[in-house]
């Protein structure tokens, strides 16, 4: 069982893909844990859950109020070289010395997005037979391809 830790600042309208999205990782055989957190300070029950996670996926959608958390939670996946995704709105501002991948997606053309995901899936289908934690990464990514469907409106997958 592959252990996901999901991040998350969502606008209100946007809470359900929270549920959808762990509908279909829990789908997918994934154990799902959260952040046990309302501010940026990291308790050690959020730390310790990250740390146990073999991928951590992070969303931010629009003006959602709990960016900086989201972003401490990530960079705690990072310095634990845990698998990350991290998908952010295209209107959420970003800092000009943020220097780490990112999928950015556009509600009005979420295709651009679904590509580049689709491509860093194929990129770690590759690593998948070499023993690194690619698969959490593959099944994580692909439960988020539909995600930005949704928060894009459109219907297709």
């Amino acid at each position: 069982m592959i252990n996901v830790f999901l991040s998350y600042s969502l606008n209100d309208q946007d809470e359900y893909i929270l549920s959808l999205l762990a509908n279909e990782l829990q789908n997918k055989g994934c154990s799902i844990s959260q952040s046990s957190d309302f501010n940026e300070k990291l308790s050690p029950l959020t730390i310790n859950s990250i740390n146990n996670s073999q991928l951590v996926i992070g969303l931010v959608t629009g003006k959602s109020m709990e960016r900086q958390r989201v972003m401490n939670e990530w960079e705690t996946a990072l310095n634990s070289k845990i698998q990350t995704l991290l998908i952010v709105e295209d209107i959420v501002p970003i800092d000009s010395n943020f220097r780490h991948p990112i999928i950015s997606f556009s509600r009005n053309n979420p295709e651009l997005a679904i590509n580049k995901l689709e491509d860093e899936i194929n990129k770690m289908e590759s690593k998948k037979d070499k023993g690194s934690n690619a698969a959490a990464w593959i099944i994580g990514g692909a439960a988020v391809l539909g995600l930005i469907s949704l928060l894009s409106g459109d219907s297709k997958k």
